[in-house]
């Protein structure tokens, strides 16, 4: 793989991503130790918690492509062949679709989960 960078290039974008989901992931956990500690609506809280669990394994996806990226990155400096770089490129790549998939479906999953709460607050 003659363009090394590219690869390094993505890096920061995936940075932002573990940032951003690392964020709601706090914010989230520290929803559920308050609802916990409150004694409330156990169904909604149950559903908070495999949301969580959503926003965990996006983590692990992100990190697995940043790791993956990286390996392709310093093909040059450790002479990997270029097979290995490019299986490299592909499982990031593929890390970060599978994450972003998590991610959409924790989104949709919470707008979900916000109605429910509105719905039974009525």
């Amino acid at each position: 793989m003659e363009n090394w960078y590219i690869p390094i290039t993505i890096l920061p974008g995936i940075a932002l991503l573990v940032l951003s989901t690392s964020s709601l992931m706090i914010a989230l956990s520290g929803e559920i130790r308050q609802r916990i500690s409150e004694n409330l609506d156990h169904k909604t809280t149950s559903k908070k918690l495999k949301q969580l669990k959503l926003l965990s394994r996006a983590l692990v996806c992100l990190y697995v492509g940043a790791a993956a990226m990286v390996g392709a990155g310093i093909q040059n400096l450790f002479s990997f062949s270029i097979r290995i770089s490019e299986f490299l490129m592909v499982v990031g790549t593929l890390g970060i679709f599978v994450a972003s998939s998590f991610l959409i479906l924790f989104s949709v999953r919470a707008v979900r989960i916000r109605q429910d709460e509105f719905n039974e607050s009525l």
